[in-house]
């Protein structure tokens, strides 16, 4: 994989999960981070270990969705990056499975506020800094954002935004020289998926994960890595000609129409 050449990343949603691990990718590569989420002691935390194994990072405590702190962090970042970033990975996004019935208002613009506002917000703050050919904006939608399911309306709004947010601002920032791309990733196996399934001894875990493996076509969840590279790659010259795309990172999930029934039975029809 060729790699951008060094310079500032900011990542939001950077103290775990996903996000931890495309900062851990971009600080591995060369490039100083800019570390933000509103978790501020898991940040530090996690800024900690990055500058343990030798990288240049910083640990910037925000809120995505408040104007304000976004501002902020556009403030801090400049003079720390010489006024100039290389990428912006807009990550931090909360979620919750509700029906859209038993949706409170509340709920809604939580989730809207930091998955979809929030990444306008960062974006726009950040645009001085990233307004040259070279730099790039990499926001993280999910298979959701395509093919929800029951309980999701407002994380499905979120990324069916997010993923027409980057198409829109992939065509204004390109004469700037600048793209813009999203990756839509489907299970990963993040600390709140985990809690999710719960115990993995336990039977509940043991069947969701073999759930999970039977209806992904590579037979597994993501790791954070796995989507971390795709990010990486987006944000460096290697995909130097691609803006306005989303890529799955989901091993086939949104390649089907649906898990195929009777999989297991080669003898079976295949009328459908």
């Amino acid at each position: 994989m060729s790699a951008a050449a060094p310079g500032w990343a900011l990542v939001t949603g950077a103290a775990r999960g996903i996000g931890r691990a495309i900062a851990d990718r971009f600080a591995r590569s060369g490039h100083a981070v800019a570390a933000a989420d509103v978790d501020a002691a898991a940040l530090e935390s996690a800024v900690a270990e990055l500058r343990a194994a030798g990288a240049t990072a910083v640990a910037v405590p925000v809120d995505v969705s408040d104007p304000a702190s976004v501002a902020a962090l556009a403030e801090r970042i400049a003079p720390l990056a010489g006024g100039r970033l290389r990428a912006v990975v807009n990550n931090a996004a909360v979620a919750v499975e509700r029906p859209f019935f038993e949706l409170t208002d509340a709920q809604w613009q939580r989730v809207l506020g930091t998955g979809l506002t929030g990444a306008f917000l960062v974006t726009r703050a950040c645009w001085p800094l990233l307004a040259r050919p070279g730099a790039a904006v990499v926001n993280v939608s999910s298979v959701h954002g395509a093919r929800p399911l029951p309980g999701q309306a407002a994380y499905a709004a979120v990324k069916g935004g997010l993923e027409n947010l980057t198409r829109a601002l992939a065509l204004d920032a390109a004469p700037h020289g600048v793209r813009v791309n999203a990756v839509a990733p489907g299970f990963v196996l993040t600390p709140a998926w985990q809690r999710w399934l719960g115990p993995p001894d336990a039977e509940r875990g043991r069947r969701l994960a073999a759930e999970v493996a039977a209806t992904v076509p590579l037979g597994r969840p993501a790791t954070p890595d796995d989507v971390a590279d795709v990010v990486l790659w987006l944000a460096g010259p290697a995909s130097g000609y691609v803006t306005g795309a989303v890529v799955p990172v989901d091993g086939g999930l949104a390649a089907q129409a649906f898990r195929p029934i009777g999989a297991e039975d080669t003898e079976g029809s295949a009328d459908a």
